[in-house]
């Protein structure tokens, strides 16, 4: 579903990705760990195209991400057109990012009513469906200042679910919280994982990486320094600079 190739990203002469290889399967759950300023949020944010690669490539569901390719060259997508990709992949922030004056069920119906042409009453009636696979039936007209952290992050996970994407991609979505409304959130990722969703979440939430996850990751300096299955990484890491991390973490 996800395959990264050779993905190099740089922020003026600074290099931050250093020929990044990954691949994710659909339906798989992938957690990226690791140090602050290792990469792991600029990586995410190249595969929305949120920040563009200065080499490599990225394809989600087949087809390249942020570009076209004709005759072997690169070719950047205009504004729009990048924007009608990136329907496909929902994103969950660590900031909740919801519109002040629109109510929950109005968050979240937003973007499919102004960017998809949904009718309004279609988009309300899914948004509600959203709203009780996420716990928050109930709370459809209330506005984000009357919902508690959890539960707005919860409905800006429904917002993006809203897009019916193939792909969502979390970037640390419980470290804005307090520490005792993490897991309501997190068992919200957990039962979007459990249904198939292919998902790929930067995380400091060791627990749910074990739990929840297909596949860990470990990034420190721009590169994928170790990869494998949660038992592996977590439990018995091989890499030197994991087994630094994990100690570190874990005490």
């Amino acid at each position: 579903m996800i395959g990264i190739r050779n993905v190099s990203k740089f922020y003026g002469d600074v290099q931050v990705l250093f020929d990044v290889d990954l691949e994710i399967a659909a339906g798989r759950t992938v957690c990226i760990v690791g140090p602050s300023g290792s990469g792991k949020s600029t990586l995410l944010r190249c595969m929305n195209n949120l920040e563009a690669v200065q080499s490599g490539r990225i394809r989600v569901d087949g087809e390249l991400v942020g570009y076209r390719e004709v005759n072997g060259k690169l070719y950047e997508l205009r504004e729009r057109e990048a924007r009608l990709k990136r329907m496909g992949i929902g994103m969950v922030f660590q900031h909740f990012n919801l519109f002040p004056h629109l109510t929950a069920v109005e968050n979240i119906s937003f973007a499919p009513i102004q960017v998809k042409g949904e009718k309004r009453s279609d988009a309300e009636s899914y948004a509600r469906e959203l709203l009780e696979r996420v716990g928050l039936a109930g709370r459809e007209k209330l506005y984000p200042s009357q919902l508690s952290g959890g539960q707005q992050q919860r409905v800006a996970i429904a917002r993006a679910m809203a897009m019916r994407p193939k792909v969502m991609l979390f970037d640390e979505p419980t470290s804005a919280l307090d520490p005792e409304l993490v897991g309501e959130v997190l068992a919200v990722m957990k039962d979007l994982a459990d249904s198939g969703m292919t998902m790929v979440v930067v995380t400091h939430e060791m627990g749910f990486a074990r739990e929840a996850a297909d596949e860990v990751v470990f990034m420190d300096r721009g590169r994928i320094v170790e990869q494998g299955a949660p038992k592996q990484v977590l439990g018995r890491p091989e890499n030197e600079r994991t087994q630094a991390f994990l100690s570190a973490v874990l005490r």
